[in-house]
């Protein structure tokens, strides 16, 4: 494939340019482009865009990012470009878990289909495994567990302590405070950057 090009071309004491059919094509996308599409956010720029944007503005699947809690600190998880089936057995020691609970902070890292955060494990798992937190009755009636207010009351607290932690849920749940509802979804997905 060549290159477009412009030519300069001089006469009788004037300057005109004259661009190739190619280098005029070119010009017209990249003007249209730049017309058409507002610019993008850096997430957006690198390829990827969260997840709740990717289904509601662009009402598509595809490659996408949301936050998660790892040892306390928000990162990002990215999941890929489609939903993956993994055939055959998936062995439990090597896949992950991916608690969703209720919002850590007044902005919650994900909105459908109802407000809620992730709490997953600094590890090398590709493959996560979802469970939903909620309080248990024991935790309840002792007065140990919090949930969130709204239509799915999920945990958002035990014995006083969040849950941005893998250690918090599974110390809770094995002290019988919290219930774990597995979602029986195993997906792909990547925790990134600090």
């Amino acid at each position: 494939m060549t290159e477009p090009t412009i030519t300069r071309v001089v006469s009788a004491g004037t300057t005109r340019s004259r661009m190739t059919k190619g280098a005029r094509i070119a010009a017209l996308t990249l003007a249209a482009v730049a017309l058409l599409f507002p610019a993008a956010s850096p997430a957006q720029a690198a390829g990827l865009v969260n997840c709740v944007d990717l289904l509601i503005q662009a009402n598509r699947a595809g490659a996408c990012w949301e936050s998660v809690w790892v040892d306390g600190a928000e990162r990002r998880m990215v999941f890929p470009q489609e939903a993956q089936q993994f055939p055959g057995t998936i062995h439990a020691e090597r896949v992950g878990p991916f608690y969703v609970i209720a919002p850590q902070t007044a902005t919650p890292q994900g909105a459908l289909p109802f407000q809620h955060d992730h709490t997953v494990a600094d590890s090398n798992f590709t493959k996560l495994h979802g469970y939903l937190v909620f309080c248990s009755a024991q935790g309840y009636i002792s007065g140990s567990c919090v949930s969130a207010t709204g239509n799915v009351p999920l945990a958002k607290t035990v014995n006083g302590q969040s849950l941005k932690t893998i250690e918090a849920i599974e110390s809770g749940v094995n002290a019988g405070l919290l219930t774990l509802l597995d979602t029986q979804a195993t997906f792909a997905a990547h925790v990134t950057g600090k």
